[in-house]
């Protein structure tokens, strides 16, 4: 497909005035109208997996986050180095966070939670978490089955004795307290984000609800996958997940 058609499909994904509402939270780089075959992913970018998609024959890398700014250096040696190779890189942050197939719904959907609705408002504009309900399920149960899915070591800190039944996923950085303090609101029992820090670690603790932590990565991959599987519905282009440390 050529990439004019591409990138026309791929914001059709996303709603339109969400997008026009805050253009710092997507974008593209090194467009040209060129035939696109070959589609990498990741949650990040960094020069190693630009050099893996390069290495792997990727036309356009698909990506979660953009290259961090405050990361100095960063974002002029990974798009140096897309130049080089004449990779095509799109990312989409917030969108991706906000859309029913994106990061928070992607995870819930993979771990069987259902009559979800979407919550954590950010940037007055999106959402970036879900809070839903499964059956019953014993505590170290539902770490093993989180541990599988994410294909990684989960950390974990019960503070109930209740079954994990409803549950709040905010992934990547929900480890603000103001995100938790909604889903105290609401009753969770179970907490699950891809970051934390001294604070949330005592918030869970004082409302008694348990809190289970993955890596920021890995806790969004499953969305950035939906979003290239999406794309490339209906098309012959291929789909490839580039390895990368599970931060």
């Amino acid at each position: 497909m050529r990439y004019i058609k591409l990138k026309e499909k791929l914001l059709s994904m996303f709603e339109e005035e969400k997008l026009q509402g805050a253009l710092s939270e997507w974008g593209f780089f090194n467009e040209s109208d060129k035939e696109i075959k070959s589609i990498g992913y990741s949650t990040n970018i960094t020069p190693e997996i630009v050099g893996d998609a390069h290495r792997m024959g990727v036309d356009m890398l698909l990506t979660h986050h953009d290259s961090w700014e405050f990361v100095f250096g960063l974002k002029e040696k990974c798009n140096g180095l897309l130049l080089e190779y004449g990779i095509t890189h799109a990312f989409f942050h917030a969108p991706l966070d906000d859309a029913d197939f994106g990061t928070s719904a992607s995870l819930a959907k993979a771990l069987g939670i259902e009559k979800k609705k979407v919550d954590m408002p950010y940037m007055n504009i999106f959402h970036a978490g879900i809070i839903g309900n499964l059956p019953p399920v014993a505590f170290d149960e539902f770490i093993l089955k989180l541990t599988a899915v994410l294909d990684e070591p989960v950390r974990s800190f019960q503070n109930n004795e209740k079954p994990v039944q409803k549950v709040a996923v905010v992934t990547g950085g929900g480890n603000m307290t103001g995100d938790m303090q909604r889903a105290v609101n609401e009753e969770c029992d179970t907490y699950i984000t891809g970051e934390y820090v001294l604070y949330s670690q005592q918030y869970a603790k004082l409302h008694g609800m348990n809190l289970l932590v993955g890596s920021h990565t890995n806790t969004e991959i499953l969305g950035v996958a939906s979003m290239a599987k999406e794309l490339t519905k209906d098309t012959d282009i291929q789909i490839m997940r580039i390895a990368e440390p599970n931060y």
